[in-house]
């Protein structure tokens, strides 16, 4: 670790998402839209996989994503050369820690009918999704619609388990790697928050909630953020809401027409 609490190359892992069916449940989310006619932002791609999955629905030249991670840039880029891969170096705790801090979106030359994020801001705290939001808004087009994921620590997405929420489900995880500690205190703990920060690595758990000062020592570490429905909908109160889909435990805001 270096003198200023920031991994060096050698202590960071760059993210390569394998996660799939974020293009099937945009487009549930969004009413089954014409893809072929669509010129998307996929900001937080990583590499590409809503691409992937869209198959022939979506025209890789009308195509863009913009992402943290310069290797996943790099990989997308390598998939699919006739799409618009863009490397933000924008600093993130967790996947770009040696970005640069508030650094702003940058200009593109290219106006959208959809800005998507996909687990952005479940990885963001609520003052800097506001900012970016604000920001990704301004790539639309006249009609366009921006929708971005979130996490209600206190929906139940598995109707198998009544009673789990998705912030129970997340600790039973941790625990499975073998961390003491007691789920029901944790989920005490963040009954009334509005919004909170979930961080552990291999030894221990932290619960930052809404103002809490989060120390430089959760830097590189996983990092999950969690709003509940009601917080959303006062910070984006002209945002369509929407309950997970296909089996996700992820709401969608849906901003524009």
């Amino acid at each position: 670790m270096t003198s200023a609490g920031v991994p060096r190359a050698s202590e960071f892992t760059a993210h390569i998402s394998q996660k799939r069916g974020q293009f099937r449940y945009f487009d549930q989310q969004l009413g089954l839209p014409d893809w072929s006619r669509q010129t998307i932002l996929d900001f937080g791609g990583n590499v590409g996989n809503f691409l992937d999955d869209a198959g022939p629905r979506i025209r890789a030249e009308r195509y863009w994503c913009l992402d943290i991670v310069a290797e996943a840039i790099e990989t997308g880029r390598r998939k699919h050369p006739r799409a618009h891969w863009v490397f933000y170096d924008r600093y993130n705790r967790c996947f770009n820690p040696r970005g640069v801090p508030g650094l702003k979106l940058p200009a593109l030359d290219q106006a959208f009918s959809c800005v998507l994020a996909y687990s952005v801001f479940t990885h963001i705290v609520p003052s800097e999704m506001q900012e970016l939001i604000a920001g990704l808004s301004s790539y639309l087009a006249t009609g366009g619609r921006l929708a971005f994921t979130f996490i209600d620590p206190r929906h139940e997405s598995w109707p198998e388990r009544p009673g789990c929420n998705n912030f129970q489900w997340r600790l039973e995880q941790i625990k499975r790697l073998g961390m003491e500690f007691a789920v029901k205190d944790y989920l005490a703990r963040t009954r009334d928050s509005s919004w909170f920060a979930l961080v552990h690595d291999g030894d221990d758990a932290g619960i930052y909630l809404e103002d809490d000062i989060i120390p430089t020592r959760a830097l590189g570490r996983p990092f999950h953020v969690y709003h509940s429905v009601a917080f959303i909908r006062r910070l984006f109160s002209r945002g369509r809401i929407l309950p997970p889909v296909w089996g996700e435990m992820q709401h969608c805001c849906v901003l524009g027409v």
